[in-house]
């Protein structure tokens, strides 16, 4: 490959990663203080929807976005190896 084709690839790579990190961010610790009061996972609430339900969904969610976040990573770095590449070639 040409230099110009690593680079252009590299480019490419950064822009999908930056627009991931967008919208998933990376992880961040919680900073939320107090305490919550909690409900049992067999808890129905009046839309028929159970604490469990929810608990459940929340877990998927957080998995998607650990997920694509890093992804987004990956493609970052991989953008920078291939400029790296491109300017040493």
């Amino acid at each position: 490959m040409t230099p110009q084709c690593l680079n252009t690839a590299g480019l490419a790579l950064n822009i999908i990663g930056v627009a991931l990190v967008f919208f998933f961010g990376f992880p961040q610790p919680s900073h939320e203080v107090g305490v919550s009061l909690g409900l049992e996972d067999a808890t129905v609430f009046k839309d028929g929807t159970s604490v469990a339900s929810i608990n459940a969904a929340i877990r998927r969610r957080k998995r998607i976005y650990q997920i694509f976040s890093n992804l987004a990573l990956a493609l970052l770095l991989a953008g920078f190896v291939l400029q790296l590449w491109a300017t040493w070639a």
